[in-house]
This record gives C-alpha cells, sequence and structure tokens, in this order.
C-alpha cells in the first residue's frame, strides 16, 4: 500500500492540476469512443482530437482501438491516419507533419523510463520526456516502435516491426531493430 501511495505521489508532482484534470477527462471520454467502428467512430473520435490536441490542421481518422495520453501535448498537421491498436503517448511532446500515415499497432511514446538508481524502484523513477517528431509524408509500417526523442524527417518510411531509436534522414527507408536505412524513396 505504501509503494501504491509513493507511486501516485511522485507521478502527481510532474503534472499541473489542469493537466492532472485533462489527462482524467482524456483517459475517460476517449474511452467512451474508442471501440466504434465506421464512420460513426471516426466523427466523435476526430471531434475529441480536436478539442484535446493542441493542435489539429484538419480532419484525422483515427481507427477502433487507438489509445492516446497525453493529448494535450500532441500539435499535429493535415491528413493524419492512424490504424487500429497502436499506443500514442505524447508525456514529452509530439510533433505531427502533414500527411502522415501510422500502421497497426504501432507505439509511439516519449517518455523514457529512468532505472540507473538501484535505490528507487522502477516504478518511482522519473520518466524523462523527450520529445518525437514526425515531418511530413511519413509512414510507419505496421508493429512499429518509435522511441522517444527521435525525429522521423520528411518522407520517411518505417518498415513493419522496426524500432527506431535514432532520428532519420529526409525521404528513407528504414527497417529492422534498431531501425537502420536501408535506401532512399525513389
Amino acid at each position: 500500500m505504501q509503494n501504491s501511495i509513493s507511486y501516485f505521489k511522485t507521478k502527481a508532482k510532474v503534472y499541473t492540476v489542469w493537466e492532472l484534470i485533462l489527462l482524467e477527462l482524456e483517459s475517460y471520454i476517449f474511452w467512451m469512443f474508442r471501440s466504434i467502428p465506421s464512420f460513426l467512430g471516426f466523427i466523435p473520435r476526430y471531434l475529441l482530437c480536436r478539442l484535446f490536441f493542441k493542435r489539429l490542421k484538419s480532419f484525422c481518422v483515427i481507427q477502433p482501438n487507438v489509445f492516446i495520453s497525453h493529448s494535450f501535448r500532441i500539435k499535429c498537421g493535415k491528413n493524419f491516419v492512424v490504424n487500429s491498436n497502436t499506443y500514442i503517448n505524447a508525456v514529452g511532446g509530439l510533433i505531427i507533419g502533414d500527411n502522415v500515415l501510422v500502421g497497426l499497432n504501432v507505439v509511439i511514446s516519449s517518455g523514457e523510463h529512468q532505472y540507473q538508481d538501484k535505490k528507487i524502484p522502477v516504478t518511482l523513477q522519473k520518466i524523462i520526456n523527450k520529445k518525437i517528431i514526425i515531418k511530413d509524408d511519413v509512414w510507419i509500417g505496421a508493429n512499429a516502435v518509435i522511441m522517444p526523442g527521435v525525429t522521423l524527417e520528411t518522407g520517411t518510411v518505417v518498415g513493419a516491426g522496426a524500432v527506431v531509436t535514432k532520428s532519420t534522414e529526409p525521404y528513407s527507408v528504414v527497417v529492422g531493430v534498431p531501425a537502420k536505412r536501408i535506401k532512399s524513396r525513389s
């Protein structure tokens, strides 16, 4: 019980009261509309993104069962499409350009857990915020993972199952674990 209380106290210190309220609202409201299929689900999810995102330039398509956390730290361009079962955690900030396509089961998380101090349980150690930037015309393939602090340059294609640990070059195709550039888009 004491560790649970310590956990919540530690996490609460990182946020303002307004951010804690937004996180709770976001969690419950997105949950209510997360599983609605088809066009009937796209509209309310778009409206929620419009309400919660820091910026959203145009209509976005969020497929069912996408989990978004810290949406108030997301700045998003035009024509953003996210496929099912994707997890987006913008704790450290997330900037998304125009015409970005995110495949199934992708993980985009801009927070990095610390673990170095053996005297403090991992759950109580700090999370380091590292902004992720996804520039224009990027396609992130199914089951890819975008690590904190990465910039996906304009035109990048991330292959299915890749784990992107370093920023990319413009119009590059990256694959593997960790992701490496295999060619340029022609």
